[in-house]
Order: structure tokens, then C-alpha cells, then sequence
């Protein structure tokens, strides 16, 4: 794992082309002026992501006028795109980061203990359930699965306001502090 970032640190640059083959550059995102939440999700398989996924696109259009919303996925582009449900959120870049350059780059963390906690834990399986009856789990063989989300707040300069590692797979940034981060 690479060195954790902290409030207070110029975000990482990266120049990436999505899955929808944009050409995605976060010095870019400076000259829009807008607050910039940079999500890092474990897989296209991953319930607790793709339900998180989910719920940041179903607030793109409350918070578009502040924020953009940047999402990685540990997986192959096609793979993504093998998924409607992924398919589905643009116009919030997804890029497919399968080698973890970018994932490195953000200090997020690859581990078998967080993952283990979260199966063994009989609340969050509960909670998994529900998610893949509802249809948030998409079958595929094709993806790793010990990478540990993050989340970092960035503001108009690119400079981390708020950096958040997950304690355990579901575990991402509150929507209160994004909200507020936003109104400030």
C-alpha cells in the first residue's frame, strides 16, 4: 500500500480516459470551480458499491452545480460495461482501474483482514442480502476483491479537504459530511 493522503495535500494528478472513453485530467476539473469527491470502489461485483454508486448518482442532479463526482473501479473496462447498471451512470466519470495505478497514487489499501471482518460480520451480511436481492450484485467472475474503498473531498485548488479510508468494505464517507462540505 502506498503512503495514506491527508487534509491539507494536493490531490494526486491523473489523466485517464473512462469507461465511456472520455479523456478525464483532474487539473481540469480546477478550472470548473466546483468541490471534486473522488470515490474509489472495490468492484463491478460489489453490492455495498454498486448500492453507493447508486445513491451518488441519484444526487448528481442536487449537487451538480457544486460538486463532480469522479468514480474508480478495481476491473477491466469491459467488464464495467458488461454491466447496464454501470452503464447507466454516466455522466458521472467511471474509470476502470483494474491495475490499481490510480488506487496506488491514493494510498488506498488492499486487505484480506478488512474483507474477512466484513463476511464475518453478521450485521453487514444481513445488510449484503438485502442489497443482492434487490439486484445491486452483478455476477462476475472477472474482478478482485480485497481492495478497501476510499473517499477524498477536494476543493476548487485540488487541495484534499477530507480524506476517508474505509475501515471495512461498506464503509464510505457520510453523506452528512459531503453535504456539508458542499455548502460551505
Amino acid at each position: 500500500m502506498s503512503q495514506r493522503l491527508e487534509a491539507g495535500q494536493t490531490a494526486p494528478l491523473f489523466s485517464v480516459v473512462d469507461v465511456f472513453d472520455r479523456e478525464i485530467n483532474l487539473s481540469d476539473y480546477q478550472k470548473k470551480g466546483k468541490k471534486i469527491l473522488v470515490s474509489f470502489f472495490r468492484n463491478v461485483a460489489c453490492p455495498f458499491c454498486n448500492f453507493r454508486i447508486h445513491q451518488l448518482t441519484m444526487k448528481n442532479d442536487a449537487w451538480k452545480d457544486k460538486l463532480e463526482m469522479i468514480f474508480f473501479l478495481e476491473a477491466q473496462k469491459d467488464v464495467v460495461l458488461k454491466s447496464s447498471f454501470h452503464r447507466g451512470v454516466s455522466p458521472i466519470p467511471i474509470i476502470a482501474d483494474f491495475e490499481r495505478k490510480t488506487y496506488s497514487e491514493y494510498g488506498t489499501e488492499v486487505s484480506t483482514e478488512k474483507f474477512n471482518a466484513t463476511i464475518n460480520s453478521a450485521k453487514q451480511m444481513a445488510i449484503h442480502a438485502k442489497l443482492v436481492e434487490k439486484g445491486y450484485e452483478i455476477d462476475s467472475k472477472e474482478t478482485q476483491i480485497h481492495s478497501i474503498p476510499a473517499d477524498f473531498l477536494l476543493d476548487e485548488n485540488l487541495t484534499i479537504i477530507k480524506a476517508h479510508y474505509g475501515k471495512d468494505i461498506p464503509d464510505h464517507l457520510p453523506f452528512e459530511e459531503i453535504e456539508q462540505f458542499i455548502s460551505e
